[in-house]
């Protein structure tokens, strides 16, 4: 199992699902401005991108999927890879959602079932590990 990386898509898909999910929106209401900029700019730049399109509008339709979380990071990570300009804008918008109070570095890693969790980057944080039933969904 490879260690668990953050890339530059994966922080801007997961801005994405912040700007989508409704329960979130007080906790992000000081950055809601550039995160609704980020959708926004993301639906323009993949105007002519069916494959971007449509993984953005996954994440819109269900922000809490870690399944359509991780394809529309890919998505962005190809595109940036392929694209300075883009790679340079999508930057600076996630800088512009850090610098507004959005946490762009806290990360929720959920697993169910028999398998192996690696965490990284958690010096200065909180990790929860629960056993048994889930939690129930937060109000």
């Amino acid at each position: 199992m490879e260690p668990v990386s953050l890339t530059l898509g994966a922080i801007a898909a997961a801005l994405v699902a912040k700007a989508a999910d409704k329960t979130a929106e007080r906790a992000v209401e000081g950055g809601a401005g550039v995160l609704r900029r980020l959708v926004a700019w993301l639906r323009e730049r993949f105007s002519a991108d069916q494959e971007g399109a449509a993984a953005l509008a996954w994440v819109e339709g269900a922000p809490d999927s870690a399944s359509r979380l991780r394809e529309l990071a890919e998505v962005l990570d190809r595109r940036a890879h392929a694209d300075s300009g883009f790679r340079a804008e999508l930057k600076s918008l996630v800088d512009e959602t850090e610098a507004d109070g959005v946490d762009v570095a806290s990360v929720v890693q959920t697993v169910w079932g028999n398998q192996n969790v690696q965490t990284a980057g958690v010096v200065g944080s909180v990790v929860t590990v629960t056993y048994g039933q889930p939690p129930p969904p937060a109000r």
